[in-house]
């Protein structure tokens, strides 16, 4: 057996072997955050890295993807002596791999769910005062239902106009929600 087949050969049996093992014992590398901080003068800072999801083009899998692509091509190229030259084949292989991996992983990734309750999705939505909600700027509570994304949740709420007050049982409109407290009218 010639070096260079040797050489092939571990760049797709190495890599397929890490791959195997993240895949069996999940050891991947791969990090995925979720933060939403509220602060109580009234800031909302949301970050969802979700948002941006998917797999990134340089991940470990992807790159060991790529590497057993590059190995299992380079070594076919050499063996059954194709026209093309051996490095070239062993990219074309690992391109194709990688190209294929990343579209698995995206649609893994696209068919991934989130329970996190969006504030800012309640805005223009109707709620209903469970806590009346008393003129000059005092605050009750409301709950609103966002049926697009099918959550519910209590707010703290003060009135736009602070001349008005809200009973129990009222139907409100969500104007702004600013840190865990909505304005309504």
């Amino acid at each position: 057996m010639s070096s260079i087949l040797l050489i092939y050969g571990l760049m797709a049996v190495i890599p397929g072997l890490l791959l195997l093992f993240i895949g069996i014992f999940g050891a991947g590398a791969d990090v995925d955050a979720d933060i939403d901080m509220d602060i109580d003068a009234d800031v909302d800072f949301d970050v969802d890295a979700g948002d941006l999801g998917g797999p990134g083009a340089l991940s470990v899998k992807l790159i060991l993807l790529f590497l057993v692509g590059f190995g299992a091509s380079g070594y076919m190229g050499v063996y059954f002596s194709w026209p093309l030259h051996h490095v070239l084949c062993g990219l074309i292989g690992g391109g194709a791999i990688w190209f294929l991996g990343y579209q698995l992983l995206k649609l893994l990734y696209d068919q991934q769910a989130s329970s996190q309750v969006r504030l800012r999705s309640f805005i223009g939505k109707e709620g209903r005062v469970v806590v009346p909600i008393p003129k000059d700027g005092g605050t009750g509570e409301i709950e609103a239902t966002n049926e697009a994304a099918g959550q519910s949740k209590y707010f703290i709420a003060r009135a736009a106009d602070p001349k008005k007050e809200y009973e129990k049982g009222a139907f409100v409109t969500i104007k702004s929600v600013s840190g865990k407290t909505a304005v309504v009218e």
